[in-house]
């Protein structure tokens, strides 16, 4: 479970960072899409479950060619994709 823990941690410190990025941006929309899907999953108490709802908003973001996100972003943002499905799947 603690390694569960750790990667939820690292997927949600990845998804502040892409929301720091988009909006120093300007990327004003998909980082307030983003933002209400993290505030969502938030809530701890029914974790991991309320994790499932930030995984498309996730998805979305990285796919979006049209956001300034960096290649390394873009990656890091897979990883964080990956370790949310583990995550919720367990």
């Amino acid at each position: 479970m603690s390694d569960t823990l750790a990667e939820i941690e690292a997927a949600l410190g990845t998804v502040q960072r892409i929301l720091d990025a988009l909006t120093s941006r300007g990327d004003d929309q998909a980082a307030f899409d983003l933002a209400r899907a993290q505030y969502s999953s938030s809530l701890r108490t029914s974790w991991p479950g309320s994790l499932s709802g930030l995984i498309r908003p996730l998805e979305a973001v990285r796919a979006n060619p049209s956001l300034k996100l960096t290649e390394d972003e873009r990656n890091d943002l897979a990883k964080a994709i990956d370790g949310l499905r583990r995550a919720c799947d367990q």
